[in-house]
């Protein structure tokens, strides 16, 4: 049976996002969580990820609001399979698993879609992620099977743990939920932005830290700062931090659907380019494109933009406009999910060399990689 927005149940499951609007308790939580990590970790708060066996130049692929366990995100995964064969690892930027992030839900929406993949895939939480405060999420990405509180209380029988990792397992686990990658050429770093997409003043200060280094550098995070032509100035803070720091790739989901955005910053005196992505295609239901604005609309920074080097979109304007017929026009686009092609999922592959950047947006439409081939399949480089 399709995931449906339309259940009760699920916007029942799902009811700390409007508490989050009341009372958000995610900084508290997220602390505590955090404090026994770092206990976990040798009293150490650095929550560097070192890959195994990573080479020199290596791929990757990022997917954004994976868990519905529904066909459409079957079509992600059955696409992914194919593009990540040479890839040293994945990254899911958030959303592992809807509507309420409960471990309950990751054997049909996390271990069984993505069985087939013999890396490992770490992840960022998402609002979603957090509607448990965390418990699926530190369990199945980050070892830590008990309580953030009470320590003695398990939180997963381990003998299901065991069989659920019979189906797939990681060959390392995160040290947190927000951490780094180092690799010979780019750091990547990895946030939590939470329910309402913020960082708490903790996760900033560390940002800072991880941030002060000269190599370039890749975000990856739950909410993004860039998106339907709008600045998120709740992560005015994380923008500040990168702006002045040499990162040159920022991806994030939470919007299901892809857009680009390559954003002008004046760093030590000198301009350059950061490309923001919104990656949130990965199998949610689809978030319209066509009331996206015009590049020359856009009142980003007092730049002029351009369509497609500035900005462009996944699916087009046009494909948004069809998917949507007249009658489904004024419908939340929760209400508007079908379950059926033309899919219009997406993810990002990113291959990194001593020059620079590589990346490549995967488009997909249906399951037969006929039905895909004919899409543009958007792809530049970011030169070091």
């Amino acid at each position: 049976m399709a995931f449906y927005w339309g259940n009760p149940l699920n916007w029942i499951r799902a009811r700390r996002h409007l508490l989050a609007y009341v009372v958000d308790t995610t900084d508290s939580k997220r602390a505590e969580w955090v404090a026994t990590q770092a206990a976990r970790f040798v009293g150490s708060e650095e929550f560097r990820l070192d890959v195994p066996e990573l080479p020199e130049e290596f791929s990757f692929i990022v997917l954004g609001d994976t868990g519905e366990g529904d066909s459409s995100q079957m079509v992600v995964a059955d696409r992914f399979l194919d593009e990540a064969a040479d890839t040293a690892f994945s990254i899911i930027a958030g959303d592992v698993v809807y509507p309420s992030g409960r471990s309950a839900d990751y054997r049909q929406k996390f271990y069984i879609p993505f069985r087939d993949y013999g890396r490992d895939i770490y992840a960022v939480p998402g609002n979603h992620d957090w509607y448990d405060e965390l418990v699926g999420f530190m369990i199945h990405f980050c070892g830590n099977t008990h309580h953030r509180k009470h320590q003695e209380r398990e939180t997963i029988d381990e003998t299901k743990l065991d069989d659920l990792r019979k189906i797939r397992r990681n060959r390392v686990v995160q040290p947190n939920m927000y951490f780094y990658i180092d690799t010979p050429h780019v750091r990547v770093v990895c946030l939590d932005t939470g329910i309402r997409g913020r960082i708490d003043t903790e996760q900033e200060k560390w940002l800072a830290r991880v941030s002060a280094t000269p190599q370039p550098k890749i975000l990856v995070l739950g909410k993004p700062i860039y998106v339907n032509g709008e600045h998120n100035d709740r992560l005015d803070n994380v923008n500040d931090i990168l702006n002045k720091a040499n990162y040159r790739l920022v991806i994030a989901g939470d919007t299901h659907n892809f857009q680009k955005y390559r954003v002008k910053v004046k760093t030590n005196g000198h301009d350059r380019f950061v490309w923001h992505l919104v990656n949130g295609g990965g199998g949610a239901y689809l978030v319209r494109t066509h009331t996206i604005p015009s590049a020359n609309e856009m009142k980003l920074l007092g730049q002029a933009w351009s369509e497609p080097d500035d900005f462009e979109c996944y699916p087009t304007r046009d494909q948004s406009r069809k998917f949507y017929s007249w009658w489904k026009e004024n419908a939340p686009d929760w209400a508007v999910d079908r379950d059926r092609p033309p899919y219009h999922k997406s993810f990002v592959k990113v291959s990194v060399s001593a020059s620079g950047l590589r990346v490549r947006v995967v488009e997909i439409d249906d399951f037969s990689k006929k039905a895909t081939s004919d899409l543009k399949q958007p792809e530049w480089t970011i030169p070091f």
